[in-house]
């Protein structure tokens, strides 16, 4: 017999997940602005690529003890190649060619790929998905762009490096293909939890760098030498992947699979936002004025989107 459920009910508990999928953008936003500080110190020893490959291979060792240790419920095949797929687009090629336009584009060049990335993102999930968001959602989703943009970008900034042709190809495709991979990822997570889909996007992105590697840098030099020839740095090494494969990885997925890919996104840009803040209280580097007006605009927007939820 089926189970009636009022419909205020059902209503107030969409609700209620989508402030927790709004919670879980903004801990993984905050989980990797931790994470890039942690990250610092290897990243002066390690290769960028080679850093991710290491940081994937053990997120799927823990991923895979913890599917182990609960279960899983059983997936059809398009959903995982989907979810595969995704994670070849949005960590194989996407990150790759970043890292590779990071060389040759000015810090000017890499915002403005970055919001069109957002904005590319927010369009496919509205062409794509169908999602429609209310005005005051719409609203947010603009403040929390345009805070962060404020934050990134600065007078003396642009003329950090000259962008080139190739490096402006390489960030257009990345940001595109990360774009498409989240919305690949988005259109499938009805259908399989939270966690199995990370495992799978981050097994997909592991491949493509590991099949990448002759083309670009990662297989250039013993890049894993400097973790295995000290313990106590490759203790530390797990430590951090943990919190960011669980705090990152995990909570964005959680987050796409609760709210509209829109919202989701949107609050995963907002880690600058963490970082100016981590530095101010943990380093007591005072924001200058610029950088405060963007993160309360950032603030506001956040507020607008949580509104609905936090209100109803």
């Amino acid at each position: 017999m089926a189970r009636f459920e009022p419909a205020g009910l059902a209503g107030n508990r969409a609700v209620g997940l989508e402030l927790i999928g709004i919670l879980a953008a903004l801990g993984s936003a905050a989980t990797w602005a931790v994470g890039a500080l942690l990250l610092k110190p290897f990243a002066e020893q390690l290769p960028a690529m080679g850093l991710a490959f290491a940081k994937g291979i053990f997120g799927l060792l823990l991923l895979g003890t913890c599917i182990l240790l609960v279960g899983r419920e059983p997936i059809g095949a398009p959903v995982f190649w989907v979810l595969f797929l995704s994670g070849v687009l949005g960590i194989g090629v996407a990150d790759t060619l970043f890292f590779k336009a990071l060389r040759e584009l000015s810090s000017h060049s890499v915002v403005q790929l970055m919001l069109l990335g957002q904005v590319a993102t927010i369009g496919m999930a509205v062409v794509f998905l169908g999602e429609v968001l209310v005005w005051q959602e719409w609203s947010g989703v603009a403040l929390v762009i345009a805070g962060v943009a404020v934050v990134l970008t600065g007078p003396g900034e642009e003329g950090d490096g000259r962008a080139t042709r190739r490096g402006i190809l390489f960030g257009l495709v990345s940001v595109m293909s990360m774009a498409a991979s989240v919305t690949m990822a988005k259109g499938v997570l009805d259908d399989v939890d939270a966690l199995t889909a990370t495992f799978l996007r981050i097994a997909g992105g592991v491949v493509s760098l590991f099949l990448f590697a002759p083309v670009f840098y990662l297989g250039r030099g013993n890049w894993i030498s400097p973790l295995l020839s000290d313990w106590r740095l490759a203790l530390r090494f797990c430590a951090i992947a943990t919190f960011v494969t669980f705090g990152g990885f995990f909570l964005s997925l959680l987050a796409m699979k609760l709210t509209p890919l829109a919202i989701a996104n949107t609050l995963l840009s907002t880690e600058p936002l963490f970082v100016l803040l981590i530095m101010a209280i943990l380093y007591r580097e005072r924001p200058d004025s610029r950088r405060l007006l963007g993160s309360l605009i950032g603030v506001l927007g956040v507020g607008l989107i949580s509104a609905k939820s936090i209100l109803t």
